[in-house]
């Protein structure tokens, strides 16, 4: 009885240590743009920066506003919001499969879990491959 309600403490210090780090790379993430591809857009009365941050350099694209890059602005500010919200979608799946995982030990009935983790699994794949995707879209959307 004591091993399992120390075992039950663990467990829901995980979860809580989870959330938490789910809560802190999102703030991170909009805060400051930290996220794989790390996009930002500054916008001007007259023209729109995009800028893209790495690890080690910072490279800047500057699109003057007129009828013609209309568009192509609104669809790098579109694809930039897109890679926050699926950056976020990521990390959430991972932590929620994490905390899935360490919730099984003491579940009696696995059914939910299974059904979540099958789900769960699918779904980090599917986010990842159109996350990439959209990296590769702002980047043509940057060469025109």
């Amino acid at each position: 009885m004591l091993n399992e309600n120390l075992t039950r403490k663990k467990l829901g210090l995980f979860s809580i240590f989870m959330v938490l780090f789910c809560l802190i790379v999102g703030i991170l993430a909009y805060s400051f743009n930290i996220y794989p591809g790390g996009y930002s857009i500054k916008e001007n009365s007259d023209k729109v920066t995009v800028i893209k941050k790495s690890f080690s350099e910072k490279e800047n694209y500057t699109f003057e506003i007129s009828e013609e890059n209309e568009l192509i602005i609104f669809l790098i500010k579109n694809d930039v919001e897109q890679l926050q919200t699926m950056w976020l979608i990521i990390i959430f799946s991972v932590s929620s499969l994490l905390i899935n995982f360490g919730n099984l030990l003491h579940r009696k009935e696995k059914n939910a879990f299974y059904i979540t983790s099958i789900l769960l699994i699918i779904l980090l794949p599917l986010v990842i491959n159109v996350y990439i995707g959209k990296l590769d879209h702002i980047e043509q959307l940057l060469e025109i």
